[in-house]
């Protein structure tokens, strides 16, 4: 019996170890989601939502306002189905601010503030 236990109560151990980091550990999460909003010279109020998943967002400024999904990779996102072609910015995310550098030279860049 003792042999037994000896073998097995490592092994038990070892699991509820690794199911306590899986569980803690959770990633980085999703750096955009939540509202994200900027006053812009030309475009009025603009808003940003992300639902925190990579599934939906929302753009909306004074003139225009769509919805479609995004993708994050690494530090880039792809917003697609939000205007007539996908857009790509380079991004930089804190707690309260989100910056938006367009990759295309044609889009504007925006400082956003989190809502």
């Amino acid at each position: 019996m003792k042999k037994v236990l000896s073998k097995i109560l490592p092994a038990v151990l070892c699991l509820v170890i690794v199911l306590s980091l899986a569980a803690c550990g959770g990633g980085s999460g999703d750096a955009l989601k939540g509202t994200w909003t900027c006053d812009d010279a030309d475009y009025g109020t603009v808003t940003f939502t992300f639902d925190g998943k990579g599934d939906k967002c929302t753009f909306e400024n004074d003139f225009y306002s769509g919805e479609g999904t995004y993708a994050i990779t690494d530090e880039q996102v792809t917003l697609t189905g939000v205007w007539d072609e996908p857009k790509v910015y380079d991004f930089t995310a804190g707690d309260k601010v989100l910056y938006f550098m367009a990759t295309d030279g044609l889009s504007p860049d925006y400082s956003l503030n989190k809502k």
